[in-house]
């Protein structure tokens, strides 16, 4: 069987230790030597609603129809393309745990989940804090735990990183000896919010180790990609809501069974190129609307360049705000 194992946070840009950052993710770090780090990685959109979808139909914001956000009325013109769906469709059992934001709660049905949990959150928008995140990946490590009948696709997403940050951050991460990443000022306020970001990042690396080390418990590694992302930059001014490398850029961290590993690479890349990839490496056919690439070729060293150029857009966030950018490596 060929399962998928895809992780996600809110709004942490490439913040974590294997993209050089000084935070405390070491189960992060572990995985990102195992597989493949993508240092030039970009989502489509660096609002929350149009970059989940982008990735997880292959297409951009303004072909998928999720121009805004979902909890603030956008939709899917057609949740059928939808990467759960499309498995599920193909054989696969899906499950969701935590958050999505592809869909207002009352349309989450339409993606294609066969299970879905969500504790001290709801699926669009409102965040439960630290501790929904933690029953969500238990009830994400009971399901790997389970005898499998059938291939699954695993969908965890975490409340983390997206704000309020804890108001007393842990004491290990002492403002007076972080800085915080350009462009924000090196100032004690702006240091202070950094350790409180500093804890979320740390929570996520927690909770991803923990399903990290379930997935080899249950003798599954041999067997799963794992994808480790988010959906666009840290909420900070001049990141997230940004058409530049600071909103746009993501972490992206994949795993492939014999394929690629410790590999590093400054391929452009986008999130549109991961439903290509997932058809390759299962055997399935690539629906026809899918805009990326698979990232096969990156791995094995067939090639060294995927894109020339990558793009994203804006349309709405709070509000209407039409921008598109072009990014190649100048």
């Amino acid at each position: 069987m060929k399962n998928i194992v895809y992780l996600h946070t809110h709004d942490t840009g490439r913040c974590i230790a294997p993209y050089g950052y000084a935070l405390d993710t070491p189960n992060l770090a572990k995985f990102a030597r195992e597989g493949t780090l993508f240092r030039q990685a970009f989502d489509c959109g660096p609002t929350c609603s149009p970059a989940r979808a982008s990735l997880l139909t292959g297409q951009y914001p303004h072909q998928c129809g999720m121009l805004g956000l979902a909890h603030r009325g956008f939709a899917l013109n057609d949740p059928s393309k939808h990467l759960a769906n499309y498995l599920k469709r193909n054989g696969y059992y899906t499950v969701l745990s935590g958050i999505q934001h592809e869909a207002a709660d009352s349309a989450e049905p339409t993606l294609g989940y066969c299970e879905r949990y969500k504790e001290g959150n709801r699926s669009g928008h409102v965040h439960g804090g630290m501790g929904g995140d933690l029953a969500n990946t238990a009830a994400a490590c009971a399901f790997l735990s389970r005898k499998h009948e059938q291939p699954f696709f695993l969908s965890l997403g975490l409340n983390a990183t997206h704000r309020p940050y804890p108001e007393t951050p842990d004491a290990i991460d002492n403002p007076d000896f972080l800085k915080p990443p350009p462009p924000i000022p090196d100032t004690p306020e702006c240091r202070s919010d950094w350790a409180a970001f500093a804890t979320m990042v740390r929570h996520v690396d927690r909770c991803f180790g923990r399903v990290f080390d379930t997935i080899e418990a249950c003798g599954l590694k041999e067997d799963t990609l794992v994808l480790v992302t988010t959906d666009l930059g840290v909420a900070f001014p001049g990141m997230k809501c940004n058409l530049n490398d600071h909103g746009c850029g993501v972490m992206f961290l994949l795993r492939i069974p014999g394929v690629g590993n410790g590999r590093v690479t400054d391929a452009l890349i986008t999130h549109l190129d991961f439903y290509p990839t997932v058809c390759e490496w299962t055997g399935l056919e690539a629906p026809e609307w899918l805009e990326g690439s698979s990232l096969c070729p990156l791995l094995d060293g067939e090639k060294e360049d995927l894109h020339e150029a990558v793009f994203a857009e804006t349309n709405y966030h709070a509000a209407r705000d039409v921008q598109r950018t072009v990014r190649t490596k100048r």
